[in-house]
């Protein structure tokens, strides 16, 4: 069923007017709060009794952002204060995250209502029609062709006390969507098209707006930058990066060169780019852009593999699965082009990147949403880019989780949010506190987030955040601090109505303190220390004099002994490998794993074994990546290293790389020994995370031990997940079950869940169809129903019978199975009434929701196919068409005639036909309070 809201009431007011009033409390995190308004009156918003907004009357309702004042976990009174003999109506969405939306509606509980009807009374005039209302991810559909017009009003943007946001210009037809922007050296403003091509856009003193195309043949550039006496771009969908050049100054570019090619796709592509300190043009590019083929042999990132201990045979059919190392990735680019340095990689997709004013380099890399809930997920992320570090991402289930030894953390995990622009406010003529910030730019729920930088921990950072301007929608692509110390910034991508706004500080003028210099940075001397490391070995100062390198290697500070590990295996192995063997340091050692021969691994593992006595984290990951470089071990030190391994801790990350180990030495225990850990297991990820691990193991079981994993795995089907997730739950246990014996299958049948639900239960099956049941037939009986009074177990049975489990959570019972595919319907009351409910089910297509939407593709053999996107890339289409068995459908596109989404749910109708009237009623009440 789609996510939709209750339907709001109008409520109408007496001939003196009236003030209609609710309580509204949100607890826990809110990342967007939402309030639609509409009236055929001019309606004023309250909040504890202050206006905060006035809307308009019109045919759509108008959004005012709530998130800054609900967020704060308190009682707060809405309100809304309507002229008389006018009516207004209202919807409050306040969203915690994907899986938590609670709706709250003008009705008859308002205080002071009176109620006037349905405002979808007449379709054709709802200002809620769902055409015109999205929920907050969902957000920039309301910018899509057709949905709006101009863009966003800036007075309905949220903004710190004190700030003044203005929108500037809207996009006006012809000139496409906008994902770039960049001041050019006469304070014009170029905007980089969407489509193809660049807009010069020239403001004057008296407001008035000049546009021009500059540019009509490079494809979407979302990197632009004045340096040089050039303007640089880099195109995406051309796959290069140009430097454009006016060499008479008569306002167009002459001279064209492109300073460098790269293949690959385009959708984590060809992103931002920045001026470094040194000079040279640092580029972003997300993980389908393969290095260019001039790349310097000498850059500072090398020896990158996948270095995983069990590769998993899934990860090449997964989303990105064809992504090749070292993934997404920055570059430093000559300005002549004439060298390409590939600084830093393993990231997914950073948009952009941002020096800071000490020079150090920052970027915000994005998560794969589907991968929620799985111990694999990588959130979204500020990293600090240094010279030669692998930030871990790897395709489908490879990555690096913060903690390995070989990869470095971030500074703050940011949650659900859609990367783009980021960019420091040191030259805003803002008060001090919002100068020395971060900004990111997130497109999904519109917002410009800043990140206040904390005393670091050696020669690291760690940070805050906080939101700086949030609006609806608001698809924010791009921005920078201005040449006025005002922040610019605009909106646009897939091909939505752009702005370009300016946000200002409007307070008393404030006092600018000088920014710091670089040399402040070094305080406590770790810092200092890395620096450096890192100077004598990228920028080629080093020497066989490796005693300062060793020093900084035992420092408990990550990010200095990550720069010494790289130095070290900048250097000739033969320098230093009995230094490193004969030490207790286990970053030498896995320098030596990543950098030495095969006939240096028993000598590493009798290291590691003697270093560390007790298997730490890093140990373990130094024995990991030995082996996945250099091969298996000989049987004396299998047998040694099943020894060295204490199993289980009483740490959870141990844990797991402990049972990793011991999984691919073969354990004869560690079965046994994982199945307390699993049993007590609570989080989705050591409940997939087990499991997961164990399938390799296809000897050694008891029939209990076989029980306890099909559980752990139905337990934490139960959980809150993206859909990679589920699918790794049901591959999982399938390859856990294609193991049994064929009187273990019939012994564990109860507890295993096959991929197709009708397999559950024979009477899971529709069995006579009663009647073909409309809302008509239905609707007089709703309001007669006693939802306390309903039979719970008849409930049970329709909610089998009907199918709803078995592609929706409906209750946190573990008796009753939890579907995987649809929303969770255990909180669905406080979303819908029993009506709204009701014509969900019976009209699945009436309303869905854009996440569930199926894609028809024809292709030019003639066939039809629907399904679900999985994966798709510059070559092929990925769809499931059926959505509880494991099979997919790959296309070519060059096969592809006809590609549109489907208008059809992929609920079926007639779910309730088999169910009669009383069942139905049961069926709703369940929902209500039997749940």
């Amino acid at each position: 069923m789609a996510n939709r809201p209750p339907v709001p009431q109008w409520l109408a007011a007496a001939d003196g007017g009236a003030t209609f009033t609710q309580k509204v409390k949100h607890e826990g995190k809110l990342l967007k709060a939402v309030l639609l308004t509409a009236g055929d009156a001019a309606v004023e918003v309250m909040l504890d009794g202050n206006s905060i907004a006035t809307v308009k009357a019109a045919e759509a309702a108008s959004g005012t952002d709530l998130t800054r004042q609900l967020g704060d976990g308190k009682e707060h009174v809405l309100g809304l204060r309507v002229p008389g003999k006018a009516k207004a109506a209202a919807l409050l969405e306040l969203n915690g995250d994907l899986a938590a939306v609670r709706w709250i509606v003008t009705d008859a509980s308002w205080q002071n209502a009176v109620v006037a009807g349905a405002t979808d009374a007449d379709a054709a005039k709802n200002p809620f029609d769902l055409k015109k209302t999205f929920d907050a991810y969902n957000s920039w559909q309301l910018a899509k062709p057709g949905a709006q017009n101009q863009a966003t009003d800036a007075a309905t943007l949220t903004v710190p006390p004190g700030f003044k946001a203005e929108l500037i210009r809207s996009a006006q037809p012809g000139e496409d969507s906008w994902v770039s922007m960049a001041f050019d050296p006469q304070g014009r403003i170029t905007l980089g098209k969407e489509k193809k091509g660049l807009l010069r856009l020239t403001l004057s003193g008296s407001g008035d707006q000049k546009v021009e195309v500059i540019d009509d043949e490079l494809l979407e550039c979302r990197g632009l930058l004045y340096a040089h006496g050039s303007l640089f771009a880099n195109a995406n969908n051309t796959k290069a990066l140009y430097r454009l050049t006016d060499a008479d100054g008569d306002g167009v570019f002459e001279e064209r060169k492109v300073l460098m090619r790269t293949e690959g796709g385009v959708g984590h592509g060809r992103n931002h780019i920045k001026l470094g300190p040194d000079g040279d043009i640092y580029v972003a590019h997300g993980n389908n852009v393969l290095l260019p083929k001039n790349l310097d042999p000498d850059s500072p990132l090398k020896n990158y593999a996948n270095d995983q201990l069990i590769p998993n045979p899934w990860d090449s059919s997964m989303f990105d699965g064809n992504v090749e190392l070292p993934a997404g990735h920055i570059l430093k680019v000559k300005p002549d082009g004439s060298k390409v340095t590939l600084i830093a990689g393993g990231l997914r997709n950073p948009l952009d990147i941002a020096f800071n004013y000490y020079g150090e380099l920052f970027t915000f890399d994005a998560d794969m949403e589907r991968d929620v809930g799985t111990p694999w997920y990588m959130p979204t992320r500020v990293l600090q880019i240094v010279p030669g570090a692998d930030y871990g991402w790897r395709r489908g289930t490879g990555r690096f989780p913060a903690w390995y030894a070989d990869t470095l953390p971030s500074v703050i995990d940011i949650g659900l949010s859609s990367p783009t622009g980021i960019f420091f406010g040191y030259e805003a003529a803002f008060p001090d506190s919002y100068r020395r910030v971060l900004y990111l730019l997130d497109w999904s729920y519109g917002r410009i987030i800043q990140v206040a930088f904390c005393k670091s921990e050696g020669a690291a950072y760690t940070a805050m955040q906080a939101d700086f301007v949030t609006g609806r929608p608001l698809n924010v692509t791009d921005g920078c601090i201005g040449p006025d110390g005002a922040m610019w910034f605009i909106t646009g991508g897939r091909g939505t109505q752009s702005g370009l706004y300016r946000v200002s500080w409007a307070g008393k003028k404030p006092s600018l303190s000088p920014m710091p210099n670089r040399l402040l940075r070094h305080s406590s001397g770790t810092e200092l220390q890395a620096d450096t490391i890192r100077e004598r070995s990228v920028d080629g100062g080093w020497t066989a004099d490796l005693s300062f390198t060793f020093q900084g290697i035992e420092s408990p500070d990550r990010f200095v002994t990550n720069a010494a590990r790289l130095d070290l295996e900048k250097s000739d192995p033969a320098l230093w490998r009995e230094r490193a063997l004969a030490g207790k340091s286990i970053h030498a050692l896995l320098a030596l794993a990543r950098v030495g021969q095969p006939a240096d691994l028993p000598a590493i593992l009798d290291a590691v074994t003697k270093a560390a006595p007790a298997p730490t984290l890093d140990a373990l990951r130094v024995v990991a990546v030995a082996i996945a470089r250099h091969g298996a071990p000989d049987e004396a030190h299998h047998q040694k290293l099943m020894a060295w391994v204490v199993f289980p801790r009483d740490d959870v990350f141990l844990n797991r790389e402990a049972c990793r180990l011991l999984v691919y030495l073969k354990s004869p225990t560690v079965i046994a020994k994982t199945m307390p850990l699993l049993k007590a297991a609570t989080t989705s990820e050591d409940l997939l995370y087990y499991p997961f691990m164990l399938r390799y193991l296809k000897e050694g079981w008891t029939l209990e031990q076989r029980r306890i994993v099909f559980e752990a795995l139905n337990k934490a089907e139960k959980m809150n997940g993206a859909s990679t997730f589920f699918k790794a739950i049901s591959d999982t246990r399938s390859e856990l079950a294609a193991a049994l014996k064929p009187e273990e299958a019939k012994e564990l049948a109860a507890v295993i869940s096959p991929a197709k639900p009708a397999v559950l239960s024979a009477h899971a099956l529709p069995g006579h169809s009663f009647k073909n049941w409309t809302l008509d037939d239905l609707t007089p009986l709703l309001a007669k129903m006693d939802a306390k009074t309903r039979n719970r177990e008849s409930a049970k049975d329709a909610l089998i019978r009907a199918q709803c489990v078995f592609c929706h959570k409906v209750s946190n019972d573990p008796a009753l199975p939890a579907g995987v595919f649809g929303p969770d319907l255990v909180q669905v009351s406080a979303r819908f009434n029993r009506r709204d409910l009701l014509d969900h089910i019976l009209n699945p297509s009436k309303f869905i929701d854009e996440k569930f939407r199926y894609v028809t593709v024809k292709t030019s053999d003639g066939k039809t196919i629907t399904g679900s996107l999985e994966s798709e890339d510059d070559e092929r289409v990925v769809l499931k068409t059926n959505p509880l068995a494991a099979e997919k459908t790959e296309i070519a596109k060059a096969m592809i005639k006809e590609r549109r989404v489907s208008e059809i749910s992929p609920m079926p109708q007639g779910l309730l036909n088999s169910l009669k009237a009383e069942q139905i009623l049961d069926l709703l009440a369940w929902f209500e309070n039997m749940k």
